[in-house]
C-alpha cells in the first residue's frame, strides 16, 4: 500500500526559501521570488529507493518533503537520512488515495447537491428537498452524501493533510 508521508529535516542552506514545485536528478525547483534550482540530498535518497517527492517547502534551514512510498521504502529512506545526519522527523502520514472512487449514484447526488446550493453558506435547498429532487428518501440521501463526502475528504487529506488517516 502506498503512503503519503511528510518528513521534516534540517537543510543546510538557510538562505533559500520556497515551495517545492518540481524535483529532478537530486535537485528541487523552488517557487520563490523566481524559480530557483537547489541541490537536495534527501531527494537523491528518495529517488534512490524508488519513491517520489510530490511537494514540500524549504525555508530557514529546515525542509519538509511530501513523499509517496511504500512502508519498506519509507523505513529505508528514514534510516539513510538518519545515517547522513539530517535528523528526519515524520510529521504526517496517511494512506495515499489515488481516486476517491465514488459510486455513480454518489457522484450524481454530490453534483446535484452542489448545483442546487446544498453546500452554500446560506443553504439554498434542504436535505429533504434534495432527496425529493433526486427521487430518494431523505435517509438514503443523507447516507449517500455522508459516504461520498467521507471518500472525498479522505482523498483530499491523503493528498494535502498532515494527520494520520489510519494508513
Amino acid at each position: 500500500m502506498a503512503l503519503r508521508l511528510t518528513i521534516s529535516f534540517k537543510y543546510g542552506d538557510g538562505s533559500v526559501c520556497g515551495e517545492v514545485v518540481g524535483v529532478n536528478m537530486g535537485h528541487v525547483l523552488l517557487a520563490d521570488q523566481s524559480l530557483t534550482r537547489v541541490k537536495c540530498e534527501p531527494c537523491e535518497v528518495v529517488a534512490e529507493y524508488g519513491a517520489a517527492v510530490v511537494g514540500g517547502r524549504i525555508c530557514g534551514g529546515r525542509a519538509e518533503l511530501i513523499l509517496i512510498a511504500n512502508a519498506y521504502q519509507i523505513s529505508r529512506i528514514l534510516r539513510e537520512l538518519h545515517y547522513r545526519g539530517l535528523q528526519p522527523r515524520v510529521i504526517g502520514r496517511a494512506k495515499y488515495i489515488r481516486d476517491p472512487q465514488l459510486t455513480e449514484d454518489q457522484l450524481k447526488l454530490v453534483e446535484l447537491a452542489y448545483r442546487l446550493g446544498y453546500f452554500d453558506d446560506g443553504r439554498k435547498i434542504s436535505l429533504k428537498e434534495l432527496a425529493a429532487v433526486a427521487g430518494i428518501s431523505p435517509s438514503a440521501a443523507d447516507r449517500k452524501l455522508r459516504r461520498a463526502l467521507r471518500k472525498i475528504v479522505e482523498f483530499y487529506l491523503s493528498r494535502f493533510g498532515r494527520g494520520d488517516l489510519g494508513g
